[in-house]
């Protein structure tokens, strides 16, 4: 049942997560709030590449993509590949619902350590939704109301 129930849980997150960047586009993928926030498409990047990181710790997965926009990386403007980063996005989701639908109602009580302590599985994972959730906003408002601003170099 708690299998069940997360797997559902875990589609409607990606359905709402996947709204703004299924709105990505070469002109407004560059759109930042201000000069300090990062770009909508780096934070579709960052979303998808957390993803994995988690997937680490929840199933003990090891991440095998490059990471970009994880560990404390700016985003300094360089250029993305937009089709690379959607795909990466939707895969990453893909690869979480396996996961997820492999893991047994009993292995979702186990404990795995995290930043955030020794939490059970299922904390890290409703903790992985609320972490795509709040980037989704981001990513909207930064499509919606955002700019693109020309980053200076970093010396």
């Amino acid at each position: 049942m708690t299998t069940e129930l997360l797997t559902q849980l875990w589609q409607f997150n990606q359905a709402s997560a996947s709204g703004p960047v299924n709105k990505l586009t070469p002109d407004n993928y560059r759109n930042r709030l201000t000069l300090e926030t990062a770009s909508a498409g780096f934070i579709a990047l960052h979303t998808a590449e957390v993803m994995h990181r988690f997937a680490l710790m929840l199933f003990g997965r090891e991440v095998a993509i490059p990471l970009q926009a994880v560990g404390g990386v700016s985003d300094d403007g360089k250029p993305l590949d937009l089709a690379l980063v959607r795909q990466l996005f939707d895969d990453s989701f893909a690869m979480i619902t396996a996961h997820i639908q492999q893991t047994t109602d009993e292995q979702w009580a186990g404990i795995v350590p995290s930043p955030f302590g020794d939490v059970s599985r299922m904390q890290l994972l409703t903790f992985l939704m609320h972490h795509n959730s709040y980037h989704a906003g981001q990513l909207a408002q930064a499509i919606k109301k955002g700019t693109t601003f020309a980053v200076p170099e970093q010396v």
